[in-house]
């Protein structure tokens, strides 16, 4: 069947499939889909791995499966990679350090090394750097497929009798010269989990749950109130005319406490900010109308210097390597924050167009109150000149007007499976058998309303609603154990999709789970699974052998699978040779200098100069260094563990293509850079 995704329509029931009717105005377009993915369901697929979106999940899921071997493609449907790794500085940052293990420690390093400070982690670098690191993950991986602007809009799915369950055929995108995308494996790697929605036949959800669904009790609505929140509590939420203010909502709309609801904890930019020096002033936004921030002024006429968050906002901690000093905007819980909820009303369901006008909305209102709070007269002179003193990096995001293109969807589309995360199961028990990887955040649910809330003097006042952050565990600490089986679907359905984003959690869950360098544990988790799809080892995502992609994980990629976070670390950095002097084999042509080029499955790679197809590298799970052309000729091998092939020990296998006598290795300097 062909699933074109619906976007746009009513709030479904609290978990639901969605399959578009096909109309008369859709039918040739729809046929030819169909004719597309029957074809592509009968010829080999063109890929190992499509991951669709490339959030830090997606580009650990691309690099772990290509440093095993896969072949992968990389769709992302925004003209940058990274996700929130690169948009607004958020990287890493949010995560303690000693929960950055595996490929996110290795971006860490990576980000280091590409500022001159090999050894040094970098959680939060600039964001062109760490886009540029993500590129040399990938490029290091052997993934060279990557398409930027290409969203997805169907997918075509097919009933595996051997398997008793649907799986994924094909993936068209918006980029119609890549066709009808096939692949034994897809890894939806997006924040809405729009490939999963696509599917038409994946169980899942958006909005909050109701108390009684999973006996959560920080589940549904809340009621309005002031619980941890800063500023003042007195703002007036009518205009003169008895209306209320932009930015504010109706408390009628608000469902009953504990109850379900469609709503989303609030988006927004993450938008890098400077002083003078490196900076664009705040610019005025396309039809930008003073009278739509009265609820800024109604703030700084209370004299609140947190309004829109404080300025400067958030510092950049880059442990000193850009040596520039940069901030980020971010959050806050107060009623005039640089979060502003409602703003993202209906996004889960929107259409792409609806999607962009929604991001559209939220970029109104943050350059708005911006531009309002440094020019507009009826702002003091001193809060004018305070934010007129910084403003957009002027080095960042130059192509997109200084505005990350990725707006911080901090929650969307979440998949219903067979196990679904909760406040509950989260933390009892922390530490899971399945485990892939380990969490280290509260609870952590932003604003999700800001209502005109009626007082017993017959005003109304703007008051917040939503908004949480208690310890996971009773103890105060927040780690636990994230299996594997949230990121599959329930069994008979989606029998060659993982998804490491959009997982199966609650809504409570979810708040906590949220966090980018976790983001790229179970990414990582989703790549080294997809092995035994694409070799048959296993026939559906719910049947992969979890016990050898723990072991993958954690002895090719240094990932920690079970908390607590401050138990066995990854080891450390490791410094290797710039080259290799292969001397004295029979088969003079694998004779020569061979330079370090990146890794494979963790390791160094060596690439010869003479012949860039002959290269030394290791099959970590055959405990082998090789001398090949990788996949296609076998010259040599030495059986060795560890980080460097062997100076001597080497011999011709069985039918191999070199000849004795075998070669000696002689290394180089070492490499001013440093690898895990």
């Amino acid at each position: 069947t062909v699933s074109v995704l619906n976007w746009g329509h009513a709030r479904p029931p609290p978990y639901f499939t969605r399959k578009r009717q096909i109309d008369m105005r859709g039918f040739m377009c729809l046929a030819a889909a169909a004719v597309l993915a029957c074809a592509a369901a009968a010829a080999a697929p063109q890929w190992d791995v499509v991951v669709y979106g490339s959030s830090p999940a997606g580009v650990a899921a691309a690099t772990a499966a290509g440093r095993l071997g896969l072949k992968v493609a990389v769709y992302e449907p925004l003209p940058m990679i990274g996700g929130m790794g690169v948009a607004g500085f958020l990287a890493l940052h949010d995560g303690k350090m000693n929960a950055v293990t595996g490929l996110a420690y290795n971006f860490t390093l990576l980000n280091g090394a590409a500022y001159g400070k090999p050894g040094t982690p970098v959680q939060q670098p600039e964001s062109f750097v760490g886009n540029a690191t993500f590129y040399k993950m990938l490029g290091d991986a052997g993934v060279a497929h990557v398409k930027l602007g290409c969203r997805v809009v169907a997918a075509a799915t097919a009933h595996d009798e051997a398997a008793g369950a649907s799986k994924i055929v094909s993936m068209t995108t918006s980029c119609a010269e890549e066709g009808a995308v096939t692949a034994a494996v897809f890894i939806d790697a997006s924040y809405d989990g729009d490939l999963m929605v696509a599917a038409g036949d994946i169980p899942y959800t958006a909005g909050r749950e109701s108390i009684a669904q999973y006996n959560e009790p920080l589940a549904g609505a809340r009621v309005p109130g002031w619980s941890g929140v800063s500023g003042p509590q007195d703002i007036d939420a009518l205009d003169a005319s008895g209306a209320i203010i932009k930015y504010v909502q109706n408390v009628s709309t608000l469902a009953a406490p504990g109850e379900a609801d469609d709503a989303l904890m609030a988006f927004e930019h993450r938008m890098c900010v400077a002083g003078k020096g490196n900076m664009v002033p705040w610019p005025k936004p396309r039809g930008y109308n003073r009278e739509d921030f009265a609820l800024i002024q109604r703030c700084v006429d209370k004299n609140y210097m947190g309004v829109m968050s404080g300025m400067p906002p958030s510092r950049i901690v880059d442990n000193g390597a850009s040596g520039k000093v940069k901030y980020t905007k971010c959050c806050g819980i107060s009623a005039c924050a640089a979060d502003q909820p409602h703003l993202n009303a209906g996004w889960a369901t929107a259409s792409w167009e609806g999607r962009e006008e929604i991001t559209e909305k939220h970029t109104y209102y943050e350059l708005g109150a911006y531009y309002y709070l440094a020019n507009d007269p009826a702002v003091p002179a001193a809060v004018r000149e305070l934010f007129s003193s910084y403003g957009l990096c002027a080095d960042e995001f130059e192509a997109f007007g200084h505005v990350p293109p990725q707006l911080y969807v901090r929650i969307s589309n979440r998949m219903v499976s067979d196990y679904v995360m909760t406040q509950i199961n989260m933390a009892a028990p922390r530490n899971k058998a399945d485990s892939i990887a380990v969490s280290d955040w509260s609870l952590d649910e932003h604003m999700t309303g800001k209502y005109a809330v009626p007082q017993a003097d017959g005003s109304y006042r703007v008051t917040l609603e939503g908004n949480f952050w208690p310890p996971v565990n009773p103890d105060g600490s927040n780690w636990y154990d994230f299996p594997y089986k949230a990121m599959v679907p329930k069994r008979g359905v989606g029998a060659n999709l993982l998804v490491p984003v959009a997982f199966s959690a609650s809504a409570v869950a979810y708040s906590s789970t949220r966090i980018e360098s976790f983001f790229m544990a179970t990414g990582s988790a989703c790549g080294v699974a997809a092995v035994q799809l694409a070799t048959g080892a296993a026939r559906t995502v719910q049947d992969v052998n979890v016990t050898a992609v723990q072991d993958v994980l954690w002895n090719t990629f240094g990932q920690q699978l079970h908390g607590p976070p401050d138990g066995p670390l990854p080891r450390p950095p490791v410094q290797v040779p710039q080259y290799y002097n292969v001397t004295g084999a029979g088969a003079a042509a694998w004779n020569g200098q061979y330079m370090l080029d990146g890794t494979y499955e963790g390791r160094p790679r060596y690439t010869a100069v003479a012949d860039a197809a002959h290269q030394i590298y290791q099959e970590a799970r055959r405990g082998e260094w090789r001398l090949a052309v990788h996949g296609t000729a076998l010259a040599y091998t030495a059986g060795a563990a560890g980080d460097r092939p062997p100076a001597d020990g080497w011999a011709v296998p069985p039918g191999g293509a070199g000849a004795a006598p075998p070669p000696r290795l002689t290394a180089g300097p070492a490499a001013p850079t440093t690898l895990i």
